[in-house]
């Protein structure tokens, strides 16, 4: 990685030598997507972190920005396949941690709740689940 600052959690996510629970979901020289935290996640939720520090969209090089968009793309084909999601929402805040990231939340055709009211409410999941959709995820993308 280039461009990383020692103080940031998310710049020392992809120098680790481990991986995180559940493991890399996909892995390149500019992201990093794994699984959400099982606490604060749904089965299949994604975490998409940029490999070089920077905050905002248009502080992105035009690699980034091109890459990110044929990823999201990606993603959502394999997590609406591996999921059975009917919608993958996208939302990058940026404010706890100011390291480029975004969430990708799968939301089930038999959710009652649509829109910001599914993203509002108490998200979670155990761990086995979670391992389970990050594969399937995974199988989806290799496939």
């Amino acid at each position: 990685m280039t461009n990383t600052t020692p103080a940031c959690p998310y710049c020392r996510l992809g120098a680790a030598d481990g991986e995180p629970p559940g493991g890399w979901v996909y892995r390149d020289t500019l992201w990093l997507v794994h699984h959400g935290p099982v606490e604060t996640s749904r089965p299949g939720t994604m975490k998409i972190v940029s490999t070089r520090h920077y905050t905002d969209f248009a502080e992105m090089t035009p690699e980034e920005a091109a890459s990110f968009g044929a990823l999201l793309h990606t993603l959502d084909t394999a997590m609406r396949a591996g999921t059975d999601a009917e919608r993958v929402h996208l939302v990058s805040t940026r404010d706890r941690v100011q390291h480029f990231h975004a969430w990708l939340y799968p939301r089930p055709a038999f959710h009652p709740l649509r829109g910001t009211d599914f993203l509002n409410a108490p998200q979670h999941s155990q761990a086995a689940d979670a391992d389970l959709a990050a594969e399937a995820v995974r199988q989806h993308l290799s496939g």
